[in-house]
């Protein structure tokens, strides 16, 4: 598929990720600007006048992702993320956005020598297409792609906002689907909820500023309404210049990822399917919940429930590799923990008593994402729960443990 340039891909970026930018002159608007036109039109003029900005700097506090995707994503109090742009003399805009969350630290770059991801180590230079460049790509051949709606008045600290929602039509939807999980077997559709509609961020709510349509970032919904993502800042500032260090790369070796599947590669060049096998034989896991919560009252320990994809899962299968493989963990999980590991694979058989029975535990313990690690009491009571993978290899994730345990 050929990849959109860079500047289509930049504009993409720019109007409907949570690249946003304001207004340079903050100028006022006549009141009630909002209620003057299709709510369509008055996202294109807000967008318009949001393109026109020199320097942009937004920040904004706590998780990027919402406690429907994330349980335990807003518990953060260190989480942040920080967005800085710049515009060039040829109208290029550079930008760099840094994401902190716990001990997971993620920077992106697009410069006009390329996209960057800064993450796990290794700077890879990105040459794929991404999902959002897919929707913008193919949005074009639809008629009526999108609806638009004026949701709400909102406050955001002391600025008086309004929200205007892009949603995907049904037929939109649909064929986004199709284009986004082509590859994916009914199998894998099941395991992540039953419908990857779920996992499409079909609906975008824009933030602006009523005053002057200051831009305040955006919050990403699928078509039930659940909240994925939330991009809103709550410190925006305008034309003060950025210093040149923002935008200058990490040294070290440059990686290439032409495909999500090498950007993986890149990431976690030692995972391999022989790996998560190993960890299942050494430690003895259990396979099924009711054998684990007996053996955890009979030895007075806690049951560890690990909900994996261990064949398709690159989060579950680097957690294995650099935590539940290593020999510190075996030590402590031989002493403290009875496990049970409920797989939901792609490719390795399976019976379709296990495929239930791990389907309605996942449905019980409401887990909606891949990995999660549930900790219980020998009666099967909850008492803390990991949601994705944990930085920091098994001293980080023992600690957790211990903090669960000692409740």
């Amino acid at each position: 598929m050929k990849r959109p340039s860079r500047q289509a891909s930049l504009a993409w970026l720019l109007v409907s990720i949570a690249f946003t930018t304001s207004y340079s002159g903050a100028q006022s608007l006549p009141d009630g600007w909002w209620l003057q036109n299709t709510p369509e039109k008055i996202l294109a003029k807000a967008q318009a006048i949001n393109l026109g900005v020199t320097f942009f700097y937004g920040k904004k506090l706590g998780s990027t992702i919402s406690q429907n995707s994330d349980p335990v994503g807003k518990t953060n109090a260190n989480a942040r993320v920080e967005l800085f742009q710049r515009k060039s003399a040829d109208g290029f805009v550079e930008t760099k956005r840094f994401l902190l969350d716990g001990k997971f630290q993620w920077t992106v770059y697009i410069l006009k020598s390329g996209e960057y991801v800064s993450t796990l180590g290794p700077l890879i230079k990105v040459e794929y297409v991404y999902e959002d460049a897919e929707e913008i790509s193919n949005a074009v051949k639809f008629d009526h792609p999108y609806e638009f709606k004026i949701l709400k008045s909102k406050m955001v600290g002391t600025n008086d906002c309004i929200v205007i929602a892009r949603c995907m039509t049904t037929k939109f939807l649909d064929a986004m689907k199709g284009i986004l999980y082509k590859n994916r077997t009914k199998e894998q559709e099941a395991s992540l909820g039953g419908d990857f509609r779920t996992l499409i961020h079909s609906e975008i709510d824009y933030y602006f500023r009523k005053s002057d349509g200051v831009t305040f970032g955006l919050t990403k919904r699928n078509h039930l309404g659940e909240q994925l993502e939330d991009w809103v800042y709550s410190n925006v500032e305008i034309n003060q210049p950025i210093p040149d260090q923002e935008f200058l790369l990490p040294k070290g070796e440059i990686k290439i990822a032409r495909t999500p599947g090498e950007y993986g590669e890149i990431l976690m060049p030692s995972v391999a399917d022989p790996k998560v096998e190993k960890r299942v034989s050494e430690l003895l896991w259990a396979l099924d919940l009711p054998t684990a919560l007996a053996q955890a009252k009979a030895e007075n320990k806690i049951v560890l429930v690990d909900f994996t994809g261990s064949d398709w899962c690159m989060w579950c299968r680097k957690f294995d590799n650099d935590v539940l493989s290593q020999p510190e963990f075996a030590s402590y999980a031989k002493t403290n923990l009875v496990m049970v590991m409920l797989d939901f694979p792609n490719a390795k058989p399976q019976s379709d008593a296990v495929k239930k029975a791990n389907k309605n535990l996942k449905e019980k313990f409401k887990m909606n994402g891949f990995p999660t690690y549930v900790v219980l009491t020998p009666d099967g009571k909850e008492i803390g729960r990991q949601v994705g993978y944990l930085h920091g290899g098994p001293q980080a994730f023992i600690a957790e443990l211990d903090k669960f345990r000692k409740q």
